[in-house]
């Protein structure tokens, strides 16, 4: 294992680096290791603002295989607490909704908004028997936009500072106004970072990939700018509607587009009088899930709604498509690895990102 982590070299300079092997997609002792040396040590959004409002509303997780339960306590806060009864390990919330306390089903613990143990039934005989002890464990929590982030290493750096350039440049479109309006997820058959490095290569696959939003961008104005723990593409709108496309650039994509990735799973696009995120889930070494939000700066302009989300769709089936496409091609015995091409810097720049995380364990 070690010897296969060390087939990257982030140290490496970006003009002569090359592409993590082929294995890193496809082996699931690498996919076992980020889970526990990424996931668990990074902060990864579990639920939005929105849906914890009232005292009592709860959403569960689950990040790589870590059962978590975000909910709105009796005193007003938010916690992140780990969704795992102490007595056998099953969960103790579900899905979303409303709740006064956290119940295990099997053999009916209680727990307070807080996690504070309440009751377990038939114990009260022990000797040894510790309340404190027996509470839910908390994970680190902070908010950022229209999001709930949760990290699972007690010792990590705040998440605010990593995302104060990103930050600086959303507030100025008026992020924080948008509506949520939907949400729409793919399971799709490909490993996490296949999807991510798609997404991260400087707008190269858009003329060749994506001819309708193509069409929407000034892709001669396509930017890229890397920061310690993100990376921020741009580009201008088309200057005018190209006679291929029926979408209008001045009106969908006003005033140019934001790409944003933040480490290690989630993008957030944001376009004329939409932001669109998407959240990458792994779900295995060949399988991935990507979860859509959709917000708008007018919730009741149906019909734009509905052309840009379909206009959404169709570059998220150009995207899963290749990106299987891709998965396929990784287990050729003719490939392992490639150079990076003059865009794919924000690509270097996660893997280097990857390949720290990994080999510090």
């Amino acid at each position: 294992m070690s010897e296969l982590l060390s087939r990257f070299d982030p140290t490496l300079p970006f003009t002569a680096a090359t592409t993590p092997p082929a294995a890193w997609y496809r082996d699931p002792k690498v996919y076992a290791a980020e889970r526990e040396r990424v996931f668990r040590r990074s902060w990864v959004v579990v639920a939005r603002l929105d849906e914890l409002v009232d005292i009592g509303a709860f959403v569960t997780s689950d990040v790589a295989g870590e059962p978590i339960v975000v909910v709105r306590g009796e005193d007003g806060t938010l916690r992140a607490l780990a969704n795992v009864c102490r007595h056998k390990a099953t969960p103790v919330a579900y899905g979303c909704g409303h709740a006064t306390e956290l119940v295990c089903p099997y053999h009916g613990w209680r727990y307070a908004l807080d996690g504070r143990l309440r009751s377990a039934p038939q114990l009260g005989g022990r000797t040894d028997f510790d309340r404190q002890a027996l509470s839910l464990p908390e994970l680190r929590l902070e908010t950022w936009g229209h999001y709930v982030f949760v990290n699972a290493d007690l010792e990590a750096p705040p998440l605010a500072a990593d995302l104060a350039p990103l930050t600086a440049a959303l507030d100025r479109t008026g992020w924080r106004e948008l509506t949520w309006v939907g949400r729409k997820s793919w399971d799709i058959a490909c490993n996490w970072k296949v999807y991510n490095d798609n997404y991260l290569d400087g707008g190269y696959h858009v003329p060749h990939l994506h001819p309708s939003l193509g069409a929407q961008l000034d892709l001669s104005s396509y930017r890229t700018e890397l920061f310690e723990r993100l990376s921020v593409q741009t580009s201008g709108s088309a200057s005018a509607q190209a006679p291929h496309s029926s979408v209008d650039p001045a009106v969908r994509m006003a005033g140019g587009a934001i790409y944003a990735f933040v480490y290690p799973n989630l993008m957030l696009n944001r376009y004329g009088p939409v932001l669109d995120t998407n959240l990458v889930l792994p779900l295995g070494p060949d399988r991935c899930r990507v979860v859509f939000d959709f917000f708008f700066e007018d919730p009741d302009d149906h019909d734009f709604i509905a052309e840009s989300r379909a206009q959404s769709d169709l570059t998220q089936d150009e995207d899963i498509a290749v990106s299987e496409q891709v998965q396929r091609g990784l287990a050729s015995a003719t490939y392992d690895r490639a150079p990076y091409a003059a865009p794919e810097i924000a690509i270097h720049h996660f893997h280097r990102l990857l390949a720290q995380d990994l080999q510090s364990g």
